[in-house]
């Protein structure tokens, strides 16, 4: 049922969103390649070859700062794995540009299209176990760990993936 609530693109193909600090763009192939830190930040859970089809269908989100080149990548999903949320599976930073609020700023960003563009109620991301420093991130913008009875189980990844973790939401009202 999930996979028929899927819409695809959050942005338009050319479109792209201003924050104060980022540009928000459709990811395209070649960003994969241009990113070079990306495949570290995809380790070990997953690989190019994961995120891959999520550019192909849309779903990913490349973060630029507005004087100069990209410094990061999401993936946001509708409807998966429940109705009217939004789904990040994943989010990351250029290391070389990270604890300067650039992901924060991105995942609200990413928050409020998804509100008003798929009237989005609630956003879910999902984190794998070995993601500790991930539950931190998501804290700080106003998410909370979801207990074994509240969260939509299971915990998959970019891969479709079945693995262990906790799922962290945010309700919007």
């Amino acid at each position: 049922m999930a996979a028929q609530l899927k819409v695809g693109r959050l942005l338009g193909r050319e479109e792209s969103v201003a924050t104060q600090r980022l540009l928000l763009r459709t990811a395209r192939q070649d960003d994969l390649a241009s990113l070079g830190w990306l495949g570290g930040a995809l380790a070990p859970d997953w690989t190019l070859d994961d995120l891959s089809p999520h550019v192909a269908a849309g779903e990913a989100v490349v973060m630029s700062v507005r004087d100069g080149g990209p410094v990061g990548l999401a993936v946001v999903l509708l409807g998966q794995p429940i109705s009217g949320a939004a789904c990040v599976p994943f989010i990351a930073i250029d290391p070389a540009a990270r604890f300067r609020g650039l992901g924060g700023e991105a995942g609200l960003a990413l928050e409020r299209l998804t509100r008003e563009r798929w009237q989005a109620r609630r956003a879910l991301a999902p984190v794998p176990e070995r993601r500790g420093l991930a539950v931190y991130f998501w804290l700080r913008l106003g998410y909370r760990p979801l207990t074994q009875a509240e969260a939509p189980w299971p915990l998959v990844g970019l891969n479709g993936r079945v693995g262990p973790g906790i799922w962290m939401a945010r309700d919007f009202s």
